[in-house]
């Protein structure tokens, strides 16, 4: 059976090329040919480019952590967070300064000062030193090993989530101190205390003395005394009582527990997001990091 052109279908007889349209088949055969180059390195360029985008993104996505939906973490990732990550490690970093705080009070007897270097007074009474690792939402972390986008939340310094110095201010509020004849103070218990995460309080000026400590972060625009500067104020008790009829043991204990725990009453303004998103942020960045599920 006589063969066809593959190039115009028409009958080849015993020819090899073919008499209608020419094809050859020596010429339509492929050919090596080398690629410029320009086109090689373009190629480079380009996959090496995508490469980066996508390692940048997922960095991007450790940092700033996943939003309530797709398109909102997309932005974040994208165009940023609206300062959202630095304001979480801001509060959650003056949370941790005025829980060394209160472990020095216990400590020590008395307040620390915040006058001069007191973030190297400070530093052996953070949670990371006292208790050598970092508790998260719903784990913990060693402090030895947790990558420094954790630990940051975790460190006693003298900067905020932006880099940037506090501005501290403090007040000694004796024992039988009256609250409500104080308009500051009494503006802190209108606006209501924290104990803890996950329970409100209010100070004991009956039997306590308490440390007022304010952190004042410039906020996102840099300035202070703006409307986006974020407060954190904590009350820190000073010169604990206990019964004069309790044990030596029971006495231990109560100390221990209130220097582990750092005891304080809290509250911050600027900030929409809590404690608990930044403990959450902490978590995902350890998670991603380490591959963990």
């Amino acid at each position: 059976m006589d063969e066809r052109c593959p190039s115009c279908g028409a009958e080849l007889g015993l020819s090899v090329i073919c008499p209608h349209c020419g094809w050859d088949p020596v010429t339509a055969l492929p050919r090596n040919r080398k690629r410029p180059p320009i086109t090689i390195l373009a190629r480079i360029l380009l996959w090496g480019g995508l490469a980066g985008l996508l390692a940048l993104g997922w960095w991007r996505w450790v940092l700033v952590g996943p939003g309530p939906d797709l398109p909102t973490t997309l932005h974040w990732i994208t165009l940023g967070d609206g300062g959202r990550a630095a304001s979480l490690v801001t509060i959650h970093r003056a949370h941790e300064i005025a829980s060394a705080a209160a472990r020095y009070t216990v400590r020590e007897v008395e307040p620390p000062s915040f006058d001069g270097d007191w973030v190297k007074t400070l530093a052996p009474y953070s949670t990371m030193a006292v208790r050598g690792w970092l508790p998260l939402l719903f784990g913990a972390a060693d402090a030895a090993l947790a990558p420094d986008a954790v630990t940051t939340f975790y460190r006693i310094e003298a900067v905020d989530g932006w880099g940037r110095p506090w501005k501290v201010t403090t007040r000694q509020l004796p024992r039988g101190f009256d609250a409500d004849a104080d308009p500051q103070v009494h503006a802190d218990l209108e606006a209501g205390l924290w104990r803890s995460f996950f329970a409100a309080g209010r100070p004991d000026f009956h039997n306590l003395g308490y440390l007022r400590l304010e952190l004042r972060s410039a906020g996102p625009d840099g300035r202070l005394a703006t409307p986006d500067d974020i407060i954190f104020t904590s009350y820190v008790p000073v010169r604990m009582i206990f019964p004069a009829a309790m044990a030596r043991e029971a006495l231990q204990r109560q100390m221990e527990a209130a220097f582990l725990r750092g005891r304080q009453l809290y509250t911050w303004t600027g900030c929409r997001w809590d404690l608990i998103d930044a403990r959450l942020l902490a978590e995902h960045r350890l998670d991603t990091l380490f591959f963990q599920e």
